[in-house]
Parts: C-alpha cells; structure tokens; sequence
C-alpha cells in the first residue's frame, strides 16, 4: 500500500483520508473532538517508516463532509469500518484515539473486536468522566463548558476545522451524553491485546490538581481493558499529547504494534513502564 489521500463515500458521507506506508498491523488514527487528520500528519509519516498508518478526517472536519447521522459512536464506528473496507484494509488494525477519540475506537473495537489487534488511547476520554469530574471543576471551566455550543457558532469556518456548526454542535451534543453512559466496551474486553493508556503531566492552572488525579485515575481505570496493559504519565501538560510529547506517543503506538506482531507482552518491550 503506497501514501496517497482519497475521498470515499460511506453511507451519506463523503470522508477524506490517506494512507501512508505499508505493512501491518495497519495504525488507524482517531483525531479528538475537533480535531482533524493534519494534526497527526508528522506522527504518522514517522510510523510508515515501519507499517501502514492512516489518517481521516472524521465526519464534518477536514476535507469530510457534513455528518448526516446523530454522532453517536455507533455512528463514527460505523463510518471508519466502511472506510477501511473501502481503502481495503481488512488485517489486523492497532486503533489510536486522542481524547473524544478514544471512546470512538472503544466503540468501533467492540463491535469488530476481530479485527483490533492492539490499541492506544491518548488523554482519552472516559465514558464515566462526567460524574466524577465535574463537581471537581472550578467555576471558570464549568462556565466555559457552559459556553461550548457559543463558541462554535462563533468560530470562523477555519476555527471549526472546516466543519459546519450544526454537525459539530450534534456531535458535542452526544458526547456530553455518552460521558455519563455505560461504556461500549467493557472491563476485559480486549483480552490480552496490548493496550497503552497516554496521560498527559498534571500543570495547566485551568485544571486543578484534584481534576488531574481523577483524570488520572480514569485513566488508570481504561488499563483494566486489557490484561496486557500500561499506563504512561508525560512529562508535558499538553492535552494535545501529539504536539506537546510526539516522541512519547510515537514509542507507544510503536510498542503496540511490535507486540502485536510478535506476541510478546508489553513488559518485555524496552522503554515502556507503568506510569508511578
């Protein structure tokens, strides 16, 4: 498989995405809310010096178009299998997701768990998170919650990553939903399939300490999807892990795809400990 962008429909969407490099398992990236493609671009030309990596912009970002469906992560799922099956990508797949992106790759292993080698969730979201961090916050991130659908209406096409207000609204919609839901995929659920768990270093004066430990903790809580798990603390207190710490994210997904390729457990591959 050689680096090339295409658009493809599925369903009613039309999504962008490229592909670079070749060889499997083939590492699948799923931006955050908000996020799109190029942010992962340097990441992912590094990973294809040694495995296939493809990027897409999510239903509306990017090049995307607009999102015709509730959001929900069935629905994202749903879109990222079709696309894969479209691109021809039927091997094993490691499933990489940032933040809001986490919870779509959980969804999208549970119902093709088959198909999921290995996994690695970047300052992921939590589907429980909403009743355990939010009476932690302070007043100024409550209030700028608060303000989240303002602010899109307010951003300039650029500013919203391309995508349309309507569709971006319904996707902040339902995953204000799914953060206080069961999770798709449960406790076990991945077997013994590698898993690394990103966090990133307590530090914004926006969060307060005590809504790090919880994040922390809820991170800690997604290693229990796995018997072959870690758990890796930064030393940035970037939320945008592939900015703020590209090496480190870089050695995880690396790490993941080794052991999946050769069946070795995560404590025997060099440079990956438990965070403290």
């Amino acid at each position: 498989m050689t680096d090339g962008t295409v658009t493809i429909s599925v369903g009613r969407h039309q999504l962008a995405a490229t592909v670079f490099g070749e060889g499997m398992p083939a590492v699948v990236i799923e931006p955050s809310f908000g996020g799109a493609a190029e942010d992962w671009e340097k990441i992912a030309r590094t990973l294809a010096e040694e495995t296939t990596v493809i990027t897409y912009d999510r239903a509306p970002y990017g090049a995307s178009s607009a999102a015709r469906d509730a959001r929900t992560p069935h629905d994202i799922a749903a879109d990222l299998d079709g696309l894969l099956r479209e691109l021809g990508v039927t091997g094993p797949l490691v499933l990489v997701g940032h933040s809001a992106g986490g919870i779509y790759v959980r969804a999208y292993a549970a119902a093709h768990l088959d198909r999921v080698a290995g996994m690695v969730l970047v300052e992921s979201s939590h589907e429980g998170q909403r009743p355990v961090l939010d009476p932690l916050r302070s007043r100024r991130n409550r209030l700028d919650t608060a303000l989240v659908i303002p602010s899109i209406i307010r951003e300039s096409r650029a500013g919203r990553r391309g995508g349309d207000r309507r569709s971006i609204i319904r996707e902040w919609r339902t995953f204000c939903r799914v953060t206080d839901a069961a999770p798709a995929l449960l406790p076990g659920g991945l077997g013994d399939r590698p898993l690394i768990v990103l966090t990133c270093a307590p530090g914004p004066p926006a969060v307060p300490d005590r809504v790090h430990r919880a994040w922390h903790d809820l991170h800690d809580d997604l290693t229990r999807l796995s018997a072959n798990s870690r758990h890796l603390v930064s030393d940035s207190p970037d939320h945008y892990l592939n900015f703020g710490d590209p090496d480190l994210v870089i050695a995880a997904i690396r790490a993941v795809v080794r052991c999946a390729r050769s069946g070795a457990r995560l404590e025997e591959v060099a440079g990956v400990s438990d965070a403290d």
